[in-house]
């Protein structure tokens, strides 16, 4: 086991999607093609970070309602699972925190699925700066709450202590300043990424799509393909 890890937090796929709105006509019984397609592609791209598996694990938080079956071959190809525990997407979040900073680990990066083409760099940047005195590294959405969290476990046992987590929220993307502030204001070395999208809408996927073909941040082959398909 390494001391640092990035993990990918993955969709649920369930008639509660977040994305059923933009992706009702390629929906199935049992998967939605969009959210599983994010999915891969964050998988691919956290493991071409530098040093992957060899210097820094690479992790999955599957959600709950996830079954393990599915992603064996993921664990077969050295990735680190878990799984997510929480009614609510802050629950689940403060959840995998806690698992991966009881185990061990000295660095925890949690990436959301919902940005499946981040550029690459954005992550290094969020590792360099955790390696180098900061405690906190925040990546703002766009359109949303946080793309990518990242904690030093000595900021992380202060959050715990001093009962930070039980004042914010990571649901509410109204709330984001405020979650934003009171972060910082516990964290006098806090770093923060410049803004990115996640898909929230098709507005999003057109963006998507155009920069994909622009070469604007990651490729995410799997994430384009259905969009070609989505917008016709």
């Amino acid at each position: 086991m390494n001391k640092e890890i990035i993990i990918g937090f993955l969709n649920e796929y369930d008639i509660n999607c977040t994305h059923c709105s933009v992706s009702n006509f390629i929906k199935t019984d049992d998967s939605c093609a969009l959210c599983n397609s994010m999915n891969r592609d964050i998988s691919l791209l956290i493991t071409n970070i530098h040093g992957a598996r060899r210097t820094v694990d690479v992790g999955l938080a599957l959600p709950p309602s996830a079954e393990l079956t599915p992603y064996e071959p993921y664990k077969s190809a050295g990735f680190e699972v878990f799984v997510q525990e929480g009614k609510t997407e802050t629950e689940r979040i403060k959840s995998i925190f806690n698992t991966t900073i009881r185990k061990g680990y000295e660095t925890v990066i949690v990436l959301s699925s919902n940005v499946p083409n981040l550029p690459l760099s954005y992550i290094e940047y969020a590792l360099y700066d955790l390696r180098n005195g900061n405690n906190l590294v925040l990546g703002p959405s766009e359109n949303g709450m946080f793309y990518l969290i990242g904690i030093k476990r000595m900021l992380y046992d202060k959050i715990i202590n001093d009962d930070i987590f039980s004042t914010i929220s990571f649901d509410n993307s109204t709330l984001r300043d405020s979650t934003l502030k009171t972060m910082q204001e516990h964290c006098n070395d806090c770093s923060i990424l410049p803004n990115w999208y996640i898909l929230k809408s098709m507005d999003d996927l057109k963006k998507l799509y155009k920069d994909s073909l622009h070469g604007i941040g990651w490729k995410a082959q799997w994430t384009h393909l259905i969009v070609h398909d989505l917008l016709g």
